[in-house]
Order: structure tokens, then sequence, then C-alpha cells
């Protein structure tokens, strides 16, 4: 699909109607809309942003305001209307917002040669579990263990507004899945992509987005922009797209049993970074379903930049897609963050967490699943962050919940499930005790019940206030850490939950208002 000023108009124009009822949200994405149609050069991209900067003011977002009226000025906004931009400049000016720089730091020193993990984490293997992570020291609960970057993430292509539901491409960063408030920017060539930052645009161009812009459309259609897809992308793009390293690199390392604790990370500049990430990824256990290649060979057949190197190769790139489907399917996660509501203001765009996409993460698909897991996983800014919450003994073995764990499903169901998803029979606490559900759990300490129910209480109130939320986590830190001898009990339970609720809210709340 095209550039077109004539659709550029007809959106921004339906983004005006929504500012005018402040609707804020809709506007917003009709103009995201409007700036991805927008032809290059043309005042059409001056006009969106600028209409942009006007929500961002109403909704008090004042340095999403003020970089949108400079979008709009050095795209050559007509001088004529300068001036509602220069007043409304200055107003944003007396009124900046203080931005939260991200909550979540790692609680213990740094692996030295992977930084995004504590150095307390170690790889073990056993006959039981295969691979997996233990701790060499004892972990509290809150203790963030890891913040994992994905190599790559690919989003959920249908909408999560409920009120515009085709607009999901014009919410989110293609690269990172960052929302970024809806303060994104086009690619320069097609219409569905947008970005959060110059660095993330200039990311994707460089890695994989040359190639998938010009069977974008094509890619939409699907339902999906395919991971597998998007990884062959990244890798022959890290090969300097030359098709014979990339092969020689891929063969050489067909059998590997390596991890991301045999490659080093320690700086982002080193050369290798994406390259040991990527061997890290192609090395993980593969599923052995066989995935239909059908789709794949339609596009790149007559793909207008790798055709030829397709053809040339086909049995190798075929294999090599095959090989990460099926290490997708049982590695790969989901990714995470606040819903879009309809109801137009900042606060009910960070209350409820759904799935925005899913990622490769080579460190994650290392920790094993439990129905009762002792961290939690959390997104922010495009990072997965591991908090504990359960405390964890030295020697232990840090336990994930792939699916839904023991509050929420039976034994049976919850076994079934992971069988016929991941092809294993869960044999973890909750399962070898079958612990109850939530609905029949029993209170053992009506005295920790009552601050449960307070703490639930206090939850509805708090809303964007980092120092209130803080507060209140460190409360749930000290009674889960305390009391944990009474594990699973209800009011336990339900502080676990308003735990991990609470740090749900530290990861949305950027905005000091």
């Amino acid at each position: 699909m095209e550039k077109s000023n004539e659709k550029s108009i007809i959106f921004r124009q339906e983004g005006n109607e929504f500012y005018k009822k402040r609707e804020f949200l809709s506007a917003l994405l009709k103009y995201n809309q409007s700036l991805c149609y927008a032809e290059k050069n043309s005042e059409n991209l001056a006009h969106a942003y600028a209409n942009r900067s006007a929500v961002y003011f109403e909704m008090k977002l004042y340095e999403k305001c003020l970089s949108n009226i400079n979008y709009a000025i050095s795209n050559n906004y007509p001088q004529e209307n300068l001036e509602i931009l220069n007043k409304r400049s200055e107003k944003c000016k007396d009124q900046v917002n203080k931005i939260y720089e991200n909550y979540f730091k790692l609680s213990h020193q740094a692996n030295k040669r992977i930084p995004f993990i504590a150095s307390s984490l170690q790889l073990n293997h056993d006959t039981k579990y295969g691979k997996h992570v233990i701790t060499n020291k004892n972990l509290s609960v809150g203790d963030v263990i890891a913040i994992e970057k994905p190599f790559c993430c690919v989003p959920i292509i249908e909408s999560r507004f409920v009120k515009i539901p085709e607009l999901n491409n014009y919410q989110r960063c293609n690269n990172c899945l960052r929302d970024n408030q809806l303060d994104l920017t086009p690619c320069s060539f097609c219409c569905q992509v947008m970005f959060c930052s110059t660095d993330c645009q200039n990311h994707a161009m460089r890695f994989y987005h040359k190639y998938e812009c010009p069977i974008i459309s094509e890619l939409l259609k699907s339902g999906s922009i395919n991971m597998a897809l998007r990884i062959f992308f990244i890798g022959l793009s890290i090969f300097d797209n030359d098709i014979e390293k990339f092969k020689k690199c891929v063969n050489e390392n067909r059998n590997a049993s390596k991890t991301i604790f045999d490659y080093n990370f320690s700086s982002v500049e080193n050369e290798d970074y994406l390259k040991n990430y990527f061997l890290s990824l192609i090395c993980l256990s593969r599923s052995t379903k066989k995935f239909s290649l059908t789709p794949y060979e339609n596009i790149l057949s007559t793909h207008p930049l790798l055709q030829a190197v397709f053809n040339e190769n086909r049995e190798f790139i075929l294999d090599f897609i095959q090989r990460q489907c099926q290490i997708s399917d049982h590695n790969f996660h989901g990714i995470f963050s606040s819903s879009l509501s309809a109801s137009d203001t900042l606060s009910d765009m960070r209350n409820l967490q759904m799935s925005i996409g899913s990622g490769s993460l080579p460190f994650a698909s290392l920790i094993n699943h439990s129905c009762s897991p002792n961290v939690m996983r959390i997104c922010e800014d495009g990072k997965v962050v591991f908090i504990v919450c359960r405390p964890i003994q030295k020697g232990s073995q840090i336990f994930d919940c792939y699916k839904d764990n023991f509050l929420m499903e039976s034994k049976e169901s919850r076994q079934l499930k992971l069988f016929n998803e991941f092809a294993f029979k869960c044999e973890c606490e909750a399962c070898e005790k079958n612990w109850p559900t939530f609905k029949a759990l029993t209170m053992k300490d009506a005295k920790l019940m009552k601050i449960a129910k307070k703490l639930n209480e206090e939850m509805q109130i708090i809303i964007n206030n980092r120092n209130q939320t803080s507060k209140k986590v460190q409360i749930c830190k000290e009674i889960l850490q305390k009391n944990f001898e009474n594990y699973p009990s209800m009011e336990l339970c339900i502080i676990q939950k308003i735990f991990a609720a609470l740090c749900l809210k530290l990861a949305e709340c950027k905005v000091l208002f």
C-alpha cells in the first residue's frame, strides 16, 4: 500500500472529529495513521504532528507536546500558522512533566559476561530437568534477578483498542513494542509501521525492516509478522547480507548445545554482541512438530530483494525457518503491556496487562516451569523483568510459570495443557501436593487477611503515583518474605497477587503529575 496525501488528509480529519469530542486516544491513533500515509516532505506530516501536539497538551503530556511541535516545525509547518505552535510551546515549557526512569534495576551484582542477569544465577544440568537455572545465594521477595531485552520481538496484529480495531499497527513501535504513549514516527516508505525512536527505526531498517517493508502488506494479511522470518532477516543482516557467511555459521552450530552462558555480552558496542545473541538463540531446544513452509516459499520466491538468494539457497533457508519455528514452539515468550481503553484518560491506558506480541529470549528460555513459580515475569519498556515472588534458598532452581498457575486452574487442567503444548508432565510442588485453586484456599492468619483486604482497597486509588506504589510494594515484600511458611493460604495469595499488580503499575508509570 503506497503513501497517499489524500488518505492522510482523510485520517487527519477523522482525528480532528475525535479531538473535538475529547476522545484523545482515538484522535492520536487517527493522527498516527495520517502520518503513515503522508507522502515524504509533504505538509501533511507537519499538520499531523501539530495536531498530535494539541492532543498531548490536553492530556498534560507536555514533553510529548513539545517534541511533536518540533517535529511539525522540522517538517515545514506553514509559516502563517506558526504562532499557534509557538504559543502552545511557551505554555508547555512552564509545565513540563518530570519523566521517571525505568523503575526496575538488578538487585544484586551483575554477571560480568551477561550484565542483564544477577551474578548469583548459574546454569545447571541434570537428568530430570536438563538445562536449568539455579541461584548460588539466598534470594528475597522483590529481588530483580534479570532484565532481558528480546533478541527479536514481533507484534500481535489484532488491535487492543476497542473503538478502532483496525489500527493496531499505529499503536506500538514495530521494533521494541513500546507504545510511547502513541508518540510514534512512521516508516518513510510503507504505511503500516511506526517506531518509538530514531534508534529503533535505524535498528529495524538495518536488520530486518529493509526486507519486510516491500512485503509488509502481504505479511499483515497473514495475521502476524512471523518471528521465524524476522530472525532469518536479522541473521542474514548480522552477516552483512552474505548468505555464504550466514550458512557457514548456522551449519557449524547446527548440533551445538551452547547457551547464553557460553557467550560474552559485556559490551553492546562489541561487534559480536548480536552475533552471540543469535548463536545462543539458534542453539535452543526444538519441538519435533513439522510446520508448513508453503507461506514462506510464496513470500521469499517473489521477494524483490531476496528472490535470487532464495532460489539459489532454497533448501538451506527453508530448513533454517523450519528449525526456528520449532524453537519458537517451545521457547518464545509472550510480551505483555497495558491495554488502551476507550475512556481517553492516561490512567486507563495503564489498567490492563495483555499480550502485545512475542519475543525471543535466550536466557528466559532456560528457566523451567512450575505451577507455583518463585519468580514472576513483567515487561517494562520492551524488556522482560524477572522478580522473585517467593523466598528462594541457595542452590534452588528458578521457576517461571508458562501457562495458568495453580490458583487459576485445577491440576488436571494444567497438566493437560502443559502436555499438549510442551510435551511434559509437570511435577512441581503444586502438582505433587495437589494444592487447591484460589476459591478453595483457606485462611490461616486473620490479621494478614485484614491487611490484604486493606491493600486491595487501596489498589483502586493508586494511579500513576510511583512513591505511593513503591511504599505498598515494600509492605507486600516484607509480608511475603516473613510469612511464607503459611503458603499457600488465601491471605498470602491475595497479597502475592497485589504485589504483582503493584509491580506492573511501577513498570507502566512514567510520568509524575
